[in-house]
């Protein structure tokens, strides 16, 4: 944005000697003594950067005697390049799923863990085999809803863990019914039974 000359201007506060008219030019302004104003027109990539963006950036260089000013309707602040924005990004990415294994393979050391993780196994074992592995997983991973459910109400400790390793064995388990249907060629044992 440039400062341009309006109608009620009372004053003209000229650049620092120490700057060249590219980086800094006169700014009138209406001073009354307790504020000082000055009017400013933007470019026209500025106007659609404000009219999408909504922003307007206000600055002050530093300066000894008189500090520059100046408004942009574009954000003043040095962006990374895409490049570099889409690495950090993914180096977050791996950073949380390192997070996340590191803290999975702790848990998986706790009997209780392992306990949710054969008993969601089993659910969608059994279950998958009678009604298909995608029913299976449903019936194993709402097992481990509901007991998250019930101690919910006072009957034991609410751990997200729990859920997890509970639907991780009814994964497992539905994985396991689908490779034994797919190896007698049956949808499951149901449907061959009602055929």
């Amino acid at each position: 944005m440039k400062p341009i000359d309006f109608p009620q201007s009372t004053k003209v506060l000229q650049k620092p000697s120490t700057m060249s008219d590219n980086e800094c030019s006169s700014l009138h302004v209406w001073n009354d003594g307790k504020q000082c104003v000055s009017c400013w027109k933007p470019t026209f990539k500025e106007r659609i950067n404000i009219l999408f963006g909504g922003k307007v950036w206000l600055g002050v260089l530093s300066g000894k005697t008189q500090p520059p000013v100046f408004v942009s309707g574009e954000a003043v602040f040095n962006k990374q390049p895409l490049k570099d924005r889409i690495s950090a990004f993914l180096s977050e990415v791996k950073e949380s799923i390192i997070e996340a294994w590191e803290s999975l393979a702790e848990a998986a050391k706790h009997p209780d863990k392992r306990k949710h993780f054969i008993v969601g196994a089993i659910i969608a074992l059994v279950v998958g085999i009678l009604f298909g592995a995608l029913v299976g997983f449903i019936a194993g991973s709402l097992a481990g809803a509901i007991k998250e459910w019930w101690d919910s109400k006072g009957h034991g400790m609410v751990e997200l863990m729990d859920f997890v390793f509970t639907v991780i064995g009814a994964l497992c388990g539905a994985l396991v019914a689908l490779m034994i249907c797919a190896l007698f060629n049956i949808n499951s044992v149901l449907s061959w039974l009602l055929k």
